[in-house]
C-alpha cells in the first residue's frame, strides 16, 4: 500500500480552526506537566533536562511581566505628555507649514524664507479644493524672511469664506534656477486633539498642525 507525502499546506492551520496561534505561560506550564505524566517510565527526563526547562520557563515568564510594566509605564507616560501640551492652549507659535488660516476674515500671520536672492516671487493661495483664490507677485526679493500680506480676499475682490488654506510660493533665482522656500505659518493654539493616538494642534480655529513641526513659542 502506497502512502502519500504530507505536504507543506498538509500541516497548515486552517483559517476557521478553533484555537490559538500564540502560546501563553499557562500552555506553556500544561505542556510541561504533560510532558512528565507521558513520560517513558524506563527513560525519565534527567534531573539537567528537567532544571533547563523550568529556568525556559522563568525566563518567559519574567519576560512577560517586564513587558507588561513596559506598556504600563509608556502609557503612564503618554498621558503626562498629552498633560504637558495643554499647555500650549491659547500659546503663540509658529510652525513649519504652507497653511494659512481666515478667522473672522482676517489671515493668519504667514511668511516664508529663501536662502538666496530671486529674481521673481509669485505666491498662490488655494482653497481645500486646490483651487487658486488669490495669486500675489512680490517681484526680486533678497535673501532672508517674507511676509505674506494677503487681505483675505480673491482676485475679483470679494472676501473669501474662513477656513483653511494653504499657499505656494515660488521663487526664481537670478541665474533662472528654481529656489528653495521654507514655509512657516503662525497662530494661537485654540485645541489639541488627540483622537487616533496622534496628537493634532489647531491654530486659530482653523489649521491643523503637529506638534514636531513647532518652531518657536511665542
Amino acid at each position: 500500500m502506497s502512502i502519500t507525502g504530507i505536504t507543506e499546506s498538509t500541516l497548515m492551520q486552517p483559517e476557521n480552526a478553533v484555537g490559538k496561534k500564540d502560546l501563553e505561560k499557562s500552555d506553556f506550564m500544561t505542556l510541561f506537566i504533560t510532558q512528565l505524566q507521558y513520560q517513558d517510565p524506563m527513560k525519565p527526563m534527567d534531573s539537567y533536562e528537567m532544571a533547563s526547562q523550568l529556568a525556559q520557563f522563568s525566563n518567559m515568564e519574567a519576560t512577560l511581566k517586564m513587558s507588561d510594566s513596559m506598556e504600563k509605564l509608556l502609557e503612564y507616560q503618554t498621558s503626562q505628555n498629552n498633560l504637558q501640551l495643554l499647555s500650549l492652549l491659547d500659546s503663540e507659535v509658529q510652525v513649519a507649514g504652507n497653511a494659512i488660516g481666515v478667522v473672522d476674515g482676517k489671515t493668519t500671520p504667514t511668511e516664508f524664507a529663501i536662502n538666496d536672492s530671486a529674481e521673481s516671487v509669485i505666491v498662490e493661495i488655494h482653497d481645500v479644493g486646490d483651487h487658486i483664490v488669490w495669486q500675489g507677485n512680490y517681484g526680486n526679493l533678497g535673501p532672508g524672511t517674507h511676509q505674506i500680506d494677503w487681505d483675505g480676499k480673491d482676485m475679483a475682490g470679494n472676501q473669501v469664506d474662513d477656513g483653511p488654506y494653504n499657499y505656494s510660493v515660488k521663487a526664481v533665482g537670478l541665474t533662472g534656477e528654481a529656489l528653495e522656500v521654507d514655509y512657516r505659518t503662525s497662530g494661537k493654539v485654540t485645541g489639541i486633539n488627540f483622537d487616533g493616538g496622534i496628537v493634532r494642534m489647531i491654530l486659530d480655529e482653523s489649521i491643523e498642525a503637529g506638534v514636531a513641526d513647532i518652531i518657536k513659542v511665542q
